[in-house]
């Protein structure tokens, strides 16, 4: 199973839809050949934009209410993570906060180092960002 995904598209879905698959086919040769059995396309206009500068703007996964988390796209997360990378792991962070309050253990979620590995550009980043 292979799931593609657009997004911002302009023009014509059906031609979207080839090209997704040409580019597939190209980035992936030992795809050339393989037979597509099924499709499902969905083209939504709901795809979450949002303006650089507003990440601090944006929901948390935990509220003010403990019996409310918010998992999705639109949800701050503080790790490397963008649209549906942020969706699923929300999600994770999410069910681990509930889990949390039934004193039940959640999953570990493991990420990429999320500060640079030398001290004068980290000071540096600190410092302008």
């Amino acid at each position: 199973m292979v799931e593609l995904h657009a997004y911002a598209l302009t023009g014509d879905p059906e031609h979207a839809k080839r090209q997704l698959v040409d580019e597939l086919r190209r980035v992936y040769p030992e795809t050339a050949t393989a037979a597509i059995i099924d499709e499902r396309h969905e083209v939504w206009a709901d795809c979450p934009l949002f303006a650089p500068g507003t990440f601090g703007d944006r929901p948390t996964v935990t509220t003010p209410d403990p019996n409310v988390v918010l998992a999705g796209d639109l949800t701050r997360v503080d790790l490397p993570v963008a649209l549906m990378e942020r969706a699923a792991t929300s999600g994770f962070l999410a069910a681990d906060a509930l889990l949390g309050q039934w004193r039940l253990r959640g999953h570990p979620l493991w990420t990429v180092p999320t500060r640079g590995r030398l001290a004068p550009l980290r000071a540096a980043a600190a410092r302008f960002g």
